[in-house]
């Protein structure tokens, strides 16, 4: 699972005939061929990767193509280009404007994409045995996904594959700033795009109690709330 880059079960993905994964995350987060439209949906974009290859491969001078090919490899995770380079490429002549937009979606979120991969890179390294290892790297992570929440990076399409990743990590962040109304727009996100699974109803109960403390502990101490902006 680990030579996929997967995390979980099930990881769909699509392999070119080298075995090389050349799709991970399509047009609506993680590849997941649900229904017969998000699978077209999501042969397209690997038909668009191919067809660029093959336009390469007959004209390896052509510069748009070129260009095209190194930011859809980028966007597939395929693969890794500096974003300096990435930004030069997509402003050059012949990328056509639908690549331009998803481009902007796809860079729009790279900084919130790039504190999961660090995290996950980093974990990787620590045993399973070593929860207190773990848990500070989480809150880490926690406090700089806050600070992109704070920035103004914020997801809001749920079908993104990092959409819970996301907001699990800007609660904990808020948490432990004891930023009661981040906490809250993160729980009521979070409780809306999964309360319907059963599988995380605990998880979603556990940050109801969580939320709740956090208000109690700001209205016994006020002063606290005062540092906070008074935001509760």
């Amino acid at each position: 699972m680990r030579a996929i880059g997967a995390r979980s079960f099930p990881t769909c993905v699509i392999m070119d005939s080298q075995g090389k994964v050349i799709l991970r995350n399509d047009t609506a987060g993680a590849f997941r061929p649900t229904s017969e439209t998000r699978l077209r949906g999501s042969l397209q974009v690997v038909q668009e990767l191919i067809d660029l290859r093959q336009a390469v491969k007959k004209d390896p001078g052509n510069q748009s193509s070129l260009g095209a090919l190194k930011i859809v490899e980028a966007i597939l995770e395929v693969q890794s280009t500096p974003l300096q380079q990435l930004d030069q490429l997509i402003e050059q002549p012949g990328i056509s404007d639908s690549l331009r937009q998803r481009y902007q979606r796809w860079r729009g979120v790279k900084p919130i994409s790039k504190v999961l991969q660090d995290y996950v890179a980093i974990v990787r390294t620590i045993p399973k045995s070593d929860t207190a290892g773990r848990g500070r790297e989480y809150q880490i992570a926690a406090g700089k996904m806050f600070e992109l929440h704070r920035k103004g990076l914020e997801l809001k399409d749920p079908r993104v594959g990092i959409f819970s990743d996301y907001w699990r990590l800007v609660f904990e962040g808020a948490l432990t700033q004891r930023d009661h109304p981040v906490a809250r727009k993160a729980h009521e996100t979070y409780r809306k795009a999964f309360g319907s699974r059963p599988e995380l109803k605990s998880r979603i109960d556990r940050m109801s109690v969580r939320l709740g403390q956090l208000k109690k502990s700001l209205e016994k101490d006020p002063a606290a709330s005062q540092q906070d902006g008074g935001r509760r």
